[in-house]
């Protein structure tokens, strides 16, 4: 009797069944050994879009809001490859089931919605590995689970679904529905990490520059070192410091000196690779998860999606033999190697049973040879040399630093002087050299003070005269905080609970035993990151991330509630109520039906019709001549129309249900109107319209048109008289004939 085992992804399943000596490749799962292993495809059954339910369906609308559904629909992402896991759940040799998705709550809720939407009442274990080595697939098939273990697990799957679907969709609907269908979205993890960007962006723009001055001079016998007085405001006094400073004493008042123990930094975790891979090797979130995902596919680099950065004491042994494999030159470059110390390496460093969940740190496998890494290029040979050097950095001893700071007395003034040097390089020497094989060339010193050494022979009661060039007026001014990059933004979303001062709330966010901590998970905030791009809320230029007009409107219009992670850190709370049994899901997801209601009320009592233009990304032409709102350009691009009017549907016939109700057709009668024209009806003016289309198709005729007056038909008013070549006035306004004469004021634009 065969074992069933169904994997997230196809690449996890291909892992496993090597593992199992599965080979007989059939359509949709591989066959051998006595297991039957197959895939889900990620989210393969996911809940089903509003618009697929008969009462949300059609034209979007205020008064469907709240959406919230009485009986939730599921809708199979994947059919095919469902009719493939429900004939196999079905087949009557299989007795055992085990589920092989991702160890986490994700993949515990796909596999659920699986296996209860094709009816399957068999016997379920739960597996999972931190690696697809076949040692450890098989040893961890061994250890599986009973199913219902994890029963816990799977509720607090569905709420932290259901929750985002509720609070997201209705969220988004309602600030479609109120700013003139722009497609806006909302969510509990989008619209804080916008903000977080948005905040950044205005506080850069808003920074004034302060300019300062000071007064630097160079003292000290075999080696000399920089000492910097007091910022000062003008250019002046500093000028006159550093003339009274040459010539006279220079008196060293303090020197203390002390050694710095720097641990080793840990292993990496998904964030921590991906904030690395963009500063050392210019690679998006995106690019290095994607090199990860292909390098682990090809078995050279465990599980990505992980937020780990220790290893299981039960793979100590594994991993020290995959680190005497990297820690070579044909793998990681000779300096790396050559910084490398094996008797000062102890991969017990690193393992911490507590410490893992689901998934162990990110290493490189044992199939990661000289051959394999030749083969690599870009992005994944990278990747590849920032884990193979992580994991070697990570398990030596901690390097040492000297640091000293020096303070000293000239002309009454005072002055210090910082820096350090490495004493003992031991992990340093090696994370340097990954550095520089990735093109970075070493980590900069953040300043001049910091990267100087202080002469070893400078005392306390020292004296030195300070020479004629050795003192100077050093000019500097403050400097805004700096743009978000990749990097930057991964880190302020994985830590986003120290914003947060409740501090219930603060470990609920930052817990991340079943699920991730901080905004979104590892496998999703790199591509939260390109959402926002391609939402034109925010920008990339060059490394930088900053907000568009339009994300930053986003945040101005939407409720506090959804700004901030304090929303996600008490969901968290409140699902791991439910994952350990302490709360009911029913509990839990009534209080989010409450809370969306709120959110659509909220964003309704908020509306600014003001804001529309910026809102919507497109162009304004002009103020609205009855209400003062902008005017912008339709989503059909045919007519111009105020942005503060709302319009049913063209099943209630378009009917105006907010707003003054001004627009404009751009075509009229076969004319289309050129922006000046219609900026110029729209302000008020009459203006002298040509080519005009006869409604018997005889020709064309020329006339004064204006904009008539309320109920908007979006048809201009032809003004009495004819030009010559006229006609009737066709479809405009009244279809009057006659009009203004030339000279009268109509303008020709």
């Amino acid at each position: 009797m065969p074992t069933l085992i169904i994997a997230e992804k196809p690449s996890v399943a291909r892992g496993i069944a090597d593992a199992v000596g599965a080979r007989d490749r059939r359509d949709g799962y591989i066959e051998g050994g006595g297991y039957l292993i197959s895939w889900c495809r990620g989210h393969i059954i996911d809940l089903d879009f509003p618009q697929n339910y008969p009462q949300w369906s059609g034209h979007w609308s205020l008064s469907q809001l709240p959406m919230i559904p009485e009986r939730w629909r599921w809708s199979v992402t994947a059919p095919e490859q469902y009719k493939v896991l429900k004939g196999l759940l079905d087949r009557a040799d299989v007795e055992l089931v085990v589920n092989a998705c991702d160890a986490d709550r994700e993949g515990e809720g796909i596999f659920r919605r699986v296996w209860a939407h094709s009816g399957c009442q068999k016997p379920v274990r739960r597996f999972w590995s931190t690696s697809l080595v076949p040692e450890q697939v098989r040893a961890d098939l061994a250890c599986a689970k009973p199913l219902s273990d994890y029963d816990g697990l799977a509720d607090a799957a569905e709420g932290r679904a259901k929750a985002d679907w509720l609070v997201g969709l209705n969220a988004s609907r309602a600030l479609s529905c109120l700013y003139d269908g722009s497609r806006l979205s909302a969510g509990r993890v989008q619209t804080p990490t916008l903000a977080l960007v948005v905040e950044r962006t205005r506080a850069i723009r808003d920074f004034k520059s302060v300019p300062f001055f000071q007064v630097e001079c160079s003292v000290g016998r075999t080696e000399r070192m920089r000492l910097v007085g007091e910022k000062l405001n003008t250019r002046q006094e500093a000028e006159r410091r550093a003339r009274a400073a040459v010539g006279s004493q220079c008196a060293i008042s303090k020197v203390e000196r002390r050694q710095e123990r720097c641990r080793a930094p840990n292993l990496y975790d998904l964030t921590g690779l991906q904030r690395d891979a963009s500063t050392r090797a210019g690679l998006t979130a995106e690019d290095t998860l994607n090199a990860l995902q292909s390098l682990y596919e090809k078995k050279l680099a465990t599980y990505p999606r992980t937020e780990s950065r220790y290893i299981g004491e039960s793979d100590i042994p594994e991993t020290a033999r995959v680190l005497t494999a990297i820690a070579v030159p044909e793998i990681v470059g000779k300096a790396a190697a050559a910084g490398f110390d094996a008797a000062r390496s102890d991969v017990s460093r690193v393992a911490d049973d507590s410490k893992v969940h689901g998934h162990g740190a990110i290493l490189p496998t044992a199939l990661l040879g000289a051959k394999e890494m030749a083969a690599l290029a870009g992005a994944e040979r990278a990747v590849a040399i920032l884990i193979c050097c992580r994991l070697m950095a990570a398990t030596m001893d901690p390097a040492t630093k000297l640091k000293a700071k020096v303070e000293a007395e000239i002309c009454g003034d005072a002055y210090t002087a910082s820096g350090s040097t490495v004493t003992d390089a031991s992990w340093i020497a090696v994370d340097e050299a990954c550095r520089a094989a990735l093109a970075d060339g070493g980590k900069a010193p953040d300043d001049e003070d910091e990267a100087q050494a202080i002469p070893a022979d400078i005392e306390q009661g020292d004296s030195f005269t300070v020479g004629e060039r050795d003192g100077r007026v050093k000019d500097g001014k403050t400097t805004p905080p700096k743009p978000y990059t990749d990097a930057t933004l991964l880190s302020a979303m994985e830590h986003a609970g120290r914003s947060i001062e409740d501090r219930e709330l603060k470990a609920a966010i930052e817990d991340d035993s079943m699920h991730s901590g901080g905004l979104g998970t590892p496998a999703t905030r790199a591509s939260m990151i390109e959402k926002l791009i391609k939402a034109k809320y925010i920008r990339r230029r060059g490394k930088t991330l900053s907000a568009t007009e339009r994300g930053e409107t986003l945040i101005d219009i939407v409720c506090d509630s959804l700004k901030t992670p304090e929303l996600t850190a008490k969901w968290e709370l409140s699902l791991s109520h439910v994952e350990r049994g302490e709360g009911s899901l029913p509990d839990f997801l009534s209080g989010i039906e409450g809370y969306t209601a709120a959110v659509v009320s909220d964003l309704e009592g908020g509306f600014d019709p003001a804001q529309a233009a910026a809102v919507s990304g497109r162009e304004e032409l002009c103020r609205c001549p009855a209400c003062g709102a902008p005017i912008v350009l339709s989503r059909s691009g045919k007519q111009w129309q105020c942005s503060s009017s709302k319009w049913a549907g063209k099943e209630e016939g378009w009917r105006l249900l907010q707003g003054c109700g001004v627009k404009l057709n751009i075509v009229q009668n076969g004319k289309k109107l050129t922006k000046s024209q219609a900026k110029a009806i729209l302000s008020g003016k009459t203006v002298h319209l040509t080519g005009l289309a006869k409604k018997d198709g005889s020709g064309t005729f020329g006339t004064d048109a204006k904009l008539g007056e309320a109920p908007y038909t979006g048809f201009v008013e032809f003004c009495r008289g004819e030009r010559p070549g006229g006609g009737t006035g066709g479809t405009g306004g009244a279809g009057r004939t006659g009009g203004l004469r030339r000279g009268s004021g109509a303008e020709t634009v």
